[in-house]
């Protein structure tokens, strides 16, 4: 760790601490801190970036507290990733540079993009994004280097003073030096820079470079962690989104049977109050007394409350008061985290079917799965629908005859032998999905 090794003299009280160059500096010569909390005096407005932003030494200067500070930063950037320009700065702050950038690199075609920077105008972060970020050879370089190395800007800027990049990019924004480190595997990279102006001596000594070593694997870590966390994001979504393409209503419950989410169906069906409604306790309930207990005694089974240890699930009819078909519901139990002490995680589903909401078998599926044709699937799907042939053979205007024969074939092409076969086939692979 690094300590402070130096102990600071008493100093007057109108004084403070450039905590950069650790000189003191007046209270009435302070005019403010720049976007990354360096101190800026009076004196300096006219000296140009290099007295505006005067480096320091890296050693001593990092003590416990500053180093835990910048852990933390990189962190909570990592749960929360709006937060990495705070993060930056942190970095940026501890080194003593004047300007940094996290950014993705790509191998074909050579291309490097920076997702959040500080220390440089918006203007510049757009044109590299736009344009120098595929003359980058400094990134192009640590994108090419082994991962979790620290390398410095004498070793990849300095060689390189007439390339269109330093010349356009980096030199007018005072950026000639630096530390550089590839913080991820694979083909796109995650790279971090730490940037600074040249300077008589290299901005990469040893004591930088060592504290961005023991940095790196808190840096590695947290974009491990920020990918995890995306991953669960996207999974949920995508779970999400699977549950809301469902019409019928999802609903799902846990502990005390409090409902945990539900879909837009079930949003809609349980604002109605029509024989079934969330309560107060924020669980869902039935109207009807003894329904109410039916679906109770089934949550709780469902959830593992019930006489048997093994979680189970039942199905009921739910009765409505204004007076339409009632709905049918099912709960099941969802399987629970192997492994996990914890009886809270348990979940269960409700699922509620309106039967006026079930959408009718769409020819255009027969079609596609049996490779019926248009008049074969019609006749399918109102064998589905009606009483006996003769209904079929009115509603499509043709004989008798014609229906039978185009029946035969949908029998062939289902490999099924019967209407009653071939209805309880299409009862069974019939979807109900609000797709657009």
């Amino acid at each position: 760790m690094f300590m402070m090794l130096c102990s600071e003299s008493a100093q007057p009280d109108d004084c403070l601490f450039d905590r950069f160059s650790r000189t003191p500096v007046a209270e009435k010569d302070l005019i403010r801190t720049d976007e990354i909390g360096r101190i800026i005096r009076k004196s300096d407005r006219t000296a140009g970036c290099a007295a505006r932003y005067p480096l320091r030494k890296c050693r001593t200067m990092v003590t416990v507290d500053e180093f835990s500070e910048v852990v933390s930063a990189v962190y909570a950037a990592a749960v929360t990733p709006e937060r990495w320009d705070r993060a930056l700065v942190a970095l940026v702050n501890v080194f003593g540079g004047t300007g940094g950038g996290i950014g993705l690199a790509w191998p074909s075609p050579n291309r490097a993009e920076m997702v959040c920077n500080v220390g440089v105008e918006p203007s510049a972060r757009r044109t590299y994004n736009q344009y120098y970020g595929r003359l980058d050879h400094v990134v192009a370089a640590v994108r090419g280097g082994p991962v979790g190395v620290v390398r410095t800007g004498t070793e990849l800027i300095l060689p390189h003073t007439d390339s269109e990049f330093h010349v356009d990019w980096i030199r007018p924004n005072d950026l000639e030096d630096g530390l550089f480190v590839r913080l991820t595997d694979g083909a796109i990279c995650h790279w971090l820079g730490i940037a600074a102006p040249r300077r008589r001596q290299p901005f990469g000594d040893a004591e930088r470079v060592a504290l961005m070593r023991r940095l790196v694997p808190h840096l590695q870590q947290a974009f491990r962690t920020q990918g995890a966390l995306e991953g669960l994001s996207r999974r949920v979504s995508d779970l999400t989104a699977a549950i809301e393409v469902a019409r019928h209503a999802v609903v799902i419950i846990g502990v005390r049977r409090r409902v945990l989410h539900l879909n837009s169906a079930a949003e809609r069906l349980l604002a109605t109050g029509d024989g079934l409604s969330i309560g107060a306790s924020g669980s869902i309930s039935a109207i009807v007394p003894s329904v109410d207990r039916r679906l109770q005694g089934l949550a709780a089974c469902a959830l593992g409350d019930g006489p048997s240890e093994a979680p189970s699930g039942g199905s009921f009819v739910c009765p409505r008061p204004s007076g339409r078909r009632a709905y049918v519901v099912h709960v099941v139990p969802l399987p629970a985290d192997q492994g996990r002490w914890d009886t809270t995680c348990r979940r269960a589903l409700v699922l509620i079917i309106d039967p006026a909401h079930v959408r009718k078998l769409d020819s255009t599926v027969l079609r596609q799965l049996y490779g019926l044709t248009k008049t074969e699937a019609d006749v399918a799907v109102r064998v589905l629908r009606c009483d006996g042939l003769r209904p079929v053979a009115d509603e499509l205007e043709v004989t008798l005859s014609t229906v039978r024969s185009h029946l035969q074939h949908v029998f062939d092409k289902t490999d099924t032998h019967r209407q009653a076969e071939l209805v309880h086939l299409l009862l069974q692979i019939g979807i109900d999905l609000d797709v657009p």
